[in-house]
């Protein structure tokens, strides 16, 4: 069930959440890693403070709210990592666009 999760397309709403909640999650581990216990439980769970881990189908779609492409080896069933910046910049795209969808 997961497999199919993630690569079915979100829409805007959907990924803006999506987004919302691995952004936030690298943030924690950047707070964690300020010490030793923290660095260490983000190596053992696998927590980047400065990536934001992406199937290939949601690597495209964020790629795709700034204007860039995916390269072509990227393959939906895939397991890729955002650098958190760029994650942070789709995210804020998204924000603008699902603000103004509500108003």
């Amino acid at each position: 069930m997961s497999v199919a999760a993630d690569e079915a397309p979100f829409d805007e709403t959907e990924l803006y959440g999506f987004l919302h909640f691995r952004i936030d999650t690298a943030f924690k581990a950047q707070k964690r890693s300020n010490w030793f216990w923290g660095r260490f439980y983000n190596a053992l769970v696998g927590q980047s403070a400065t990536y934001v881990p992406l199937s290939g189908t949601h690597l495209r779609q964020a790629l795709s709210c700034l204007g860039l492409q995916a390269p072509e080896k990227v393959v939906v069933q895939g397991r890729y990592e955002l650098r958190l910046d760029y994650a942070l910049k789709a995210y804020e795209e998204l924000a603008l666009r699902v603000n103004a969808e509500s108003n």
